[in-house]
C-alpha cells in the first residue's frame, strides 16, 4: 500500500506550476480529490487516516495542491471552461479576460 501512496506522491508533485497565487485548497477538497484519484488508480479502497496523512504532505506543496485544484475542478459540477467570444477559443475558468482580444471570457454552458 505504500507504494500506492508513493506513486500518487509522485503524480501530484509532478504536475505543472501555475503563475500567481492561488488559494489554499481545503483539506476536505484534497482529501476528496485524494480519494477520487486512488481509490481510481488502484481500484482498491484507501482508509481514512492514509487519506488524512497523504492531504498532510500536499499542503506544504503548491504543485500538488495546484493538481488537487485541477481535480476538483474537472470533477466539479459547477462551470469549468471559460471561452472568448470572439474567436471560442477554451480557456481555464481560473482566466478572466482573453489574452488575445482582450475581451471577457463567458461560461461555457
Amino acid at each position: 500500500m505504500k507504494r500506492v501512496f508513493v506513486l500518487i506522491s509522485i503524480c501530484c508533485l509532478c504536475g505543472c506550476q501555475t503563475a500567481g497565487q492561488k488559494p489554499k485548497t481545503s483539506q476536505a477538497e484534497t482529501i476528496s480529490a485524494l480519494t477520487t484519484m486512488t481509490q481510481g488508480l488502484t481500484n482498491q479502497p484507501v482508509s481514512e487516516s492514509q487519506l488524512k496523512d497523504l492531504a498532510k504532505q500536499v499542503q506544504n506543496d503548491p504543485q500538488a495542491q495546484s493538481a488537487i485544484r485541477s481535480i476538483n475542478t474537472a470533477l466539479s459540477a459547477q462551470h469549468t471552461v471559460k471561452y472568448c467570444p470572439e474567436d471560442g477559443e477554451r480557456f481555464s475558468a481560473d482566466m478572466m479576460w482573453c489574452p488575445d482580444h482582450k475581451v471577457k471570457l463567458e461560461w461555457v454552458e
